[in-house]
């Protein structure tokens, strides 16, 4: 399983976020020999990632939109399908793109399944 913050997932999509790293800049001088080199502060991409979150009701499902809204501009611990575990990841944007009535309730008590999509930003 995977989470965003305190929400839980059946699945989690798109590349694996990766930790903040220093970015190396190397450079040139005229007229001298050689290359030099200097680093600048840690860095990461934005990504955006697709979740599946099981819940027991419609209402729940409803309700989904504003938790996932709540979470935008904040800071939550990130734990992918790998298990890796990522923290400080800033929530720049989460919505529900779809909510599906399943057929047969797998896990038990599931009724519904809620799809999102997170737009999120490694920090230090």
């Amino acid at each position: 399983m995977s989470t965003i913050g305190t929400i839980t997932f059946l699945r989690m999509t798109g590349p694996q976020l990766p930790s903040l790293s220093t970015v190396v800049v190397p450079f040139q001088r005229p007229g001298v020999a050689g290359a030099g080199f200097r680093k600048e502060a840690a860095k990461a991409d934005d990504y955006v990632l697709e979740t599946v979150q099981a819940v027991g009701s419609q209402v729940s499902a409803n309700q989904a939109a504003n938790a996932y809204a709540a979470y935008k501009g904040q800071l939550v611990t990130v734990v992918d399908d790998t298990g890796k575990t990522t923290n400080a990841v800033m929530v720049l944007d989460a919505r529900v793109t779809r909510v599906a009535r399943v057929a047969t309730s797998i896990p038990a008590g599931t009724e519904y399944l809620v799809y999102g999509r997170w737009s999120l930003k490694p920090t230090a």
